[in-house]
């Protein structure tokens, strides 16, 4: 494995029922290696699933591949679970306003976890627990920051895209273009992925790859591999990729595809029809994406991309129009989706195969399936009595980001886009608006997500479930833990185990020195 990042992973679960009230010691110990090979911006998916003699996944560790509306996870932050068969209510706490502006994105990195607009304040801020406090930070530039700009690690170093450039390490890899602007960078496969965008006379919008990886003093932008798209002003919301190849689509619908040397387009936008895309999340073998106007998830399986009826469904008391699956997670095993315009969160249980409502994070308007969106009749009648044109969904309701965070799910909220309070309309009450720009955190047991440290060289982990706590260990120093109540384990029955694919997709990476003991069947 020589110029490989490898991993030693070691979990810890008792074989048969887990009365673990007296135990002291582990009683099942796995071990893995793992071989990162090359961060080329990859997703390094599941490394391992356990399951009952039903076939009910109890425990798994993973890597989240997501992107929820120009705000990318944490690669490298590894999620341990267990799910419990008993139901235990979730713990919601509000944490402080970050800014003024009704909307926030949110983003792990570093087991830190940030919250930025980009409207006016445009700080990027990081939470201090200790402090219960968000703390400024110069991540991002605090003037000109816009949306898509963003950061992200890459082999353990800071890539920060924005103002039409990126750098990494602090050193410029991406220069900007001679004319007009790229926005929105992605980097996968390899690639510096972005949109290149010239307005005006002679205008175009590109769809561009240009190859990067670190090592490389700057991106070769003669090699730039691009596809126009047919409007001017394109540009995406949501990037993604599956067995090595980048999706993104625009906000026409423009769907493209990178393999690693061109671009091919496998939808083109149609007059007269909105399609667009928020969120990606590798789940399983698919790439499902968040769309709108349906709220559903829809199905990139590496050829098409086909839409899943009632996936989720349609909160009772609303109409089923003009809905927008704006944000996806995976927390604690299972798949969650915020869906734009009366913010639901919806939980998936892929062993029960059903949606359940985990909740609406706005306590106000009252539901009705009379209008499309929060607010729509009063804004109409303002406007009619006062000669104004306010949107009429300005105030819908959106779960704009879901980020992990330790044992938590983090949960942004916003009004249709970033902006301050309209003292015009006196349906924004101090309740009301208190309820935008908001961020939860959400808690379930049995949840553990924990950043492990970019290593090129072999290092060791473990991933360890005691009588009451689960700890992730980096090379024997904790990178992470979370108590459990022991009750909550006692009728956990491992059966068997499956390597390198589940919850979070295939891995990529080359998994060796597999031991199981005791033994389970694979």
């Amino acid at each position: 494995m020589t110029g490989h990042a490898a991993l030693a992973l070691a979990v810890i679960l008792s074989p048969g029922v887990m009365t673990m009230a007296a135990a002291a010691e582990p009683l099942l110990t796995v071990t893995a290696t793992l071989d990162f090979g090359p961060d080329l911006g990859q997703n390094f998916g599941t490394l391992f699933e356990i399951r009952d003699a039903s076939g009910r996944v109890i425990a798994g560790a993973g890597f989240p591949g997501i992107y929820n509306t120009c705000a990318r996870l944490d690669r490298y932050a590894l999620q341990f679970y267990v799910r419990p068969t008993a139901e235990v209510p979730a713990r919601k706490e509000l944490l402080p306003r970050p800014s003024p502006i009704v909307h926030q994105s949110v983003q792990d990195m570093d087991g830190d976890l940030y919250a930025w607009t980009y409207y006016k304040d445009l700080t990027v801020r990081r939470w201090n627990p200790a402090t219960g406090q968000w703390q400024d930070t110069d991540l991002l530039d605090r003037e000109r920051a816009g949306f898509g700009d963003g950061f992200l690690r890459v082999a353990g170093r800071l890539l920060v895209h924005q103002l039409s450039q990126a750098w990494y390490d602090g050193q410029l890899i991406l220069p900007a273009p001679a004319e007009g602007s790229y926005h929105n960078l992605y980097y996968a496969a390899g690639h510096l992925c972005f949109f290149h965008t010239r307005s005006g006379e002679g205008g175009f919008t590109r769809i561009c790859a240009v190859p990067w990886q670190p090592g490389m003093a700057q991106a070769d932008v003669s090699r730039m591999q691009y596809v126009e798209t047919r409007k001017v002003g394109e540009t995406p919301f949501v990037w993604g990729q599956l067995d090595g190849e980048v999706v993104t689509v625009s906000n026409r619908g423009t769907t493209a595809v990178f393999d690693g040397e061109r671009w091919r387009v496998i939808r083109w936008p149609v007059e007269n029809t909105s399609y667009q895309i928020y969120s990606a999340v590798n789940y399983e073998g698919d790439l499902l994406l968040g769309q709108y106007p349906t709220g559903r998830l829809f199905r990139f399986d590496g050829h098409t991309v086909t839409e899943l009826a009632d996936f989720p469904p349609v909160m009772p008391g609303v109409a089923t129009y003009a809905r927008e699956a704006q944000s996806t997670m995976l927390y604690r095993g299972d798949l969650y989706v915020g869906v734009w315009p009366w913010a639901e969160l919806w939980r998936y249980d892929r062993d029960a195969r059903s949606w359940t409502l985990a909740s609406r994070m706005f306590t106000e308007p009252p539901l009705t399936d009379q209008i499309g969106h929060p607010y729509e009749g009063e804004i109409i009648a303002y406007n009619e009595a006062n000669g104004t044109d306010i949107v009429m969904n300005l105030w819908g309701q959106r779960v704009c980001g879901l980020a992990p965070w330790q044992d938590s799910l983090m949960i942004a909220t916003s009004a249709k886009g970033p902006m301050e309070r309209d003292p015009r309309l006196p349906f924004l009450t101090d309740e009301v608006y208190e309820q935008y720009g908001r961020i939860w955190r959400y808690a379930l047991p049995g949840h553990l997500s924990a950043p492990l440290k970019y290593e090129p060289r072999p290092t060791e982990v473990t991933c360890r479930l005691e009588r009451n706590r689960l700890v992730v260990l980096q090379d024997g120093v904790v990178r992470g833990e979370t108590s459990i109540e022991p009750s909550l384990l006692a009728d956990l029955r491992p059966a068997r185990i499956t390597w390198g694919r589940g919850l979070f997709g295939r891995t990529p990476c080359r998994l060796t020195g597999r031991q199981v003991t005791p033994e389970l069947p694979r």
